[in-house]
This record gives C-alpha cells, sequence and structure tokens, in this order.
C-alpha cells in the first residue's frame, strides 16, 4: 500500500515538471494566449448554457399545450310566454316551455321563479324551483295549481341565475316514451281523467320520473296542466297512471300531451344493476 502511494506521488510530480517544462519551452506570447483561454473556457461554458435554455424555452412555449375553453358564446335558453289556466274559481296553474338549442351544452340545478301579480301589480304569488336542460331539449316547466282570492292580471317566468353551461364527454341515454292517453270526464267525484302509460326503455333504474301534462283547445291554446313524479322506475318497466282534475270539464279539449322527463345529469338519478353470476361461474366460497 506505501508503495503504491509512492507510485502515485512520483506520477503526479513528473506530469507536473513535464507541465513546467513544456512551458518553459514556449514562447512567452504563446504562453499567455493558452492560459487566457483556459481561463475564457469557466464564462464560454455558463454563456452558452444561458442561451441553450432561451432558445429550448422558446420551442417549448411555441410547441406547448395550451388549455382552450371547450365551447364559447352558448346560445340562450328560449321561453315562452306564460301560459295560466283556471281550474276552477280562484284555482290557479301556469306553464312555459323552454328550449335549449345548444347541441351538445347541458345546465343543472337552474333556478327560477314564477310571479304572479294582481291588477294593482302586487305581487300575490311567487313559485320557485330548480330545473336542468339536456342538450337540445324542449320541455315544459309547469308551476303546480295554487289558490289566490286576488284576479291574476300579469305573470312572468324568469331564471334567477344564469345557466351554467357545460360539454360533458358522455351522457347516459335515457329514452322514456309516452303513450297516448285515453280521456274522459269522471261523474262521481267529478273530474276530468287522463289514463296512459309510459316505458323507461334504458337499462337503468331511474330513482324520479317527471311526468307533464298539457291540455289544448281546438285552437292550440292551453287549457289545463298538470304534473306527478313517479319513483324507482325499472329497466324497461311499463308503468301506467291516472291523472285527475278535479271539478274540470273539458268540452274544447281537442289535444291532449304527456310528456316524461328524468335527469340524466344526476349520477345519484340512475342506477345499474348487476347482473346475477351464476353458481357454475362462481368461484367464491359457499354461504
Amino acid at each position: 500500500m506505501p508503495l503504491l502511494k509512492e507510485k502515485i506521488e512520483i506520477g503526479i510530480e513528473e506530469a507536473e515538471f513535464k507541465t513546467q517544462k513544456i512551458f518553459g519551452s514556449m514562447h512567452p506570447v504563446f504562453r499567455w494566449l493558452l492560459i487566457l483561454m483556459i481561463l475564457s473556457i469557466i464564462p464560454a461554458y455558463f454563456v452558452a448554457k444561458s442561451v441553450s435554455q432561451k432558445i429550448w424555452a422558446a420551442r417549448y412555449q411555441q410547441n406547448a399545450l395550451k388549455a382552450k375553453p371547450s365551447f364559447t358564446d352558448p346560445k340562450s335558453a328560449k321561453i315562452s310566454e306564460v301560459s295560466l289556466t283556471t281550474l276552477g274559481e280562484g284555482l290557479y296553474s301556469a306553464v312555459v316551455q323552454i328550449t335549449n338549442e345548444n347541441l351538445d351544452l347541458s345546465a343543472d340545478n337552474i333556478p327560477f321563479e314564477f310571479n304572479f301579480y294582481n291588477t294593482q301589480k302586487q305581487l300575490i304569488y311567487s313559485y320557485t324551483d330548480k330545473l336542468f336542460l339536456l342538450p337540445d331539449q324542449k320541455k315544459y316547466i309547469i308551476a303546480p295549481r295554487f289558490s289566490s282570492t286576488d284576479k291574476i292580471a300579469f305573470t312572468e317566468f324568469r331564471f334567477t341565475e344564469n345557466p351554467a353551461w357545460q360539454k360533458r364527454l358522455n351522457l347516459p341515454q335515457v329514452k322514456l316514451s309516452a303513450s297516448t292517453p285515453g280521456f274522459y270526464n269522471q261523474v262521481s267525484p267529478p273530474a276530468f281523467v287522463l289514463e296512459g302509460d309510459f316505458v323507461n326503455n334504458s337499462v337503468y333504474t331511474l330513482k324520479q320520473v317527471r311526468l307533464n301534462f298539457v291540455l289544448f283547445d281546438s285552437m292550440g291554446k292551453i287549457i289545463g296542466t298538470s304534473r306527478r313524479d313517479e319513483f324507482t322506475v325499472a329497466p324497461y318497466e311499463r308503468r301506467s297512471y291516472k291523472q285527475l282534475w278535479p271539478n274540470l270539464s273539458a268540452p274544447t279539449l281537442s289535444k291532449t300531451e304527456v310528456v316524461a322527463e328524468t335527469n340524466t345529469l344526476d349520477i345519484n338519478n340512475l342506477t345499474v344493476l348487476d347482473a346475477p353470476s351464476s353458481s357454475a361461474s362462481d368461484l367464491s366460497r359457499p354461504k
């Protein structure tokens, strides 16, 4: 070990001697030029490093992915005039039709209100709730039956907040179809009756389905509205309904419209049942 150390030290001394000999034999001008070249390597390294960083940073900014909005300038929802219907002395209901012309944008939990005023423009009743709009959807929004001792002279419908539009990558496909209902006047107790059914043509169990009923006269005017909610509708289930308007007769009735809808934007509203496994494919321990 000491012998190896001595050899290394002798090698270093010989290298130093040779270097000194070479520098000593060089012309003084070349000697200083060599020294300056060696000293210039250090600042040249940092300059080159700084320049290369700027060049690559500029190239990265040109090719880097930039966040862009998925949509711009969404169309506003179209709202029809409010149709006010009378269900008897001092009993009223109202409906509007809303159209979402955005083919791939939806909005959920949009707060709205119906306001009803008397002849003195005083607010006598207000109904508030929230609604959803699916892409390219046309739907009815109904203010349920309410009573008022004042005569209603003016009504309005408005969103209390602007819809927060979203472009979702995919939406569950749920098709609800309602049959053409039958109708008749019930004698005891007196009521106008609408009977029909609807079908859940999907693989989902639906927590809630809303049925909107609209009655039209021969002039196309809305003369009656109502709504009801059905719960826990199984996949491909056909469900019947019987909707009554107490103390109402509709001698001028010409057309009925029933629209079934469910909120596919709400993941808690849709459930897929697990497929039952057979004993042949089940490798778990018997219970």
